[in-house]
């Protein structure tokens, strides 16, 4: 056992005498209840978030619980020079919404982040970018960097009322809400939502995943309702969570990533069989019905997918040709052909950019 104590820091010398560098990693017990925010030092001398956990030799960290609480952290041969964990981060940074006029979006432009300052420079580091409806109070686009997933999300973060989205539309989501809304719609025998309804229930879908990010902080921040649509929970935690982690496989990041919904509307059929446009609070909060994810990977290669949100329908829709001209999708994916966990194509990139994201290429 001493020996090969010996010879592995023998072997941890010869790559530090050779001139290979070492780099720090955080352990998951050590950031698990860390609330702090984690900057890395660039080399302009600005702080940036930290979204990978590798960080090279001699490179500094700023982990900051708020204006009066930084802690310097430096890696060096592999160590951080303080003992993790720090103590408990009581009165953190909280996300901020911040309208931005750099994002191009034919509604309103909005980035999700953290302002702060530090050694005298202000700061508003952004988590993520949003294209966002406000005639209609629903999400267009989204667009963040996918990165290796580290740590699960801690159970205290939840959804809350906004500044945005108020009690009463925040109320719209709420399962009791969503089944009176369906008996109003579609009369009181719709077949579609049982008051205690497990199955066919409908979530608050993210698009941009919270499973993209290491901190918890920067986990908190997808918890805005700026950042849902209505999506149907089978598909939710079925294909559409196939193709987050695939954007976040490591053959992949940093990827950028455009998640979204397009505007069609899902109908059902009424008492009268009469189709019915579905909206969770009068004409605010449409479930929509086809949604989307782009994703360009760290080698350029952009994949665009459809998904159908409709697990009503029992047979495979007519794909709108005007807006997906399908092709082939990566064999690496391991889809379920079936309306109920998110029916998905792949589009050509170039014709889908054109007509759905134009000016976004730098974002996906």
């Amino acid at each position: 056992m001493h020996f090969i104590k010996f010879l592995f820091l023998l072997i941890l010398l010869l790559i530090r005498d050779n001139g290979v560098l070492m780099s720090c990693q955080f352990q998951e017990q050590e950031i698990r209840n860390e609330w702090r925010l984690i900057l890395q030092q660039k080399a302009n001398g600005r702080l940036g978030l930290l979204r990978e956990n590798s960080i090279d030799d001699g490179s500094v960290l700023y982990m900051i619980c708020n204006e009066k609480d930084v802690t310097q952290l430096l890696c060096t041969d592999g160590q951080f020079n303080i003992p993790l964990p720090l103590p408990y981060c009581s009165n953190p940074l909280r996300p901020k919404l911040q309208e931005s006029h750099d994002f191009y979006c034919p509604y309103t432009a909005y980035c999700v982040g953290f302002e702060f300052s530090c050694d005298n420079d202000q700061y508003f580091v952004v988590t993520y970018r949003i294209c966002f409806d406000h005639k209609h109070m629903r999400a267009v686009y989204t667009a963040n960097k996918a990165y290796p997933y580290f740590m699960r999300r801690p159970d205290n973060i939840l959804f809350n009322p906004d500044e945005m989205f108020t009690m009463n539309l925040f109320a719209a989501y709420n399962k009791r809400d969503i089944y009176a809304r369906f008996r109003e719609l579609l009369g009181s025998q719709q077949p579609f939502m049982t008051h205690n309804e497990q199955e066919r229930r409908i979530d608050r879908g993210h698009l941009v995943p919270v499973a993209d990010f290491i901190t918890n902080n920067m986990m908190s921040s997808t918890f805005k309702m700026i950042n849902v649509i209505p999506q149907f929970h089978s598909i939710n935690s079925g294909n559409w969570n196939i193709l987050e982690e695939w954007a976040r496989n490591p053959i992949n990041t940093p990827a950028k990533v455009c998640s979204g919904a397009l505007s069609s509307v899902l109908k059902l059929p009424n008492s009268n069989d009469a189709n019915v446009s579905m909206y969770l609070r009068n004409e605010l909060i449409p479930i929509p019905l086809w949604t989307f994810k782009v994703v360009l990977n760290s080698q350029g290669v952009r994949t665009v997918f459809l998904q159908y949100n409709n697990i009503h329908d029992t047979t495979p829709p007519d794909i709108p040709n005007d807006t997906c001209l399908t092709v082939p999708c990566p064999p690496s994916l391991n889809l379920k052909d079936s309306n109920f966990y998110g029916y998905t194509v792949c589009c050509e990139q170039k014709h889908f950019m054109r007509k759905n994201l134009q000016n976004l290429e730098k974002y996906c």
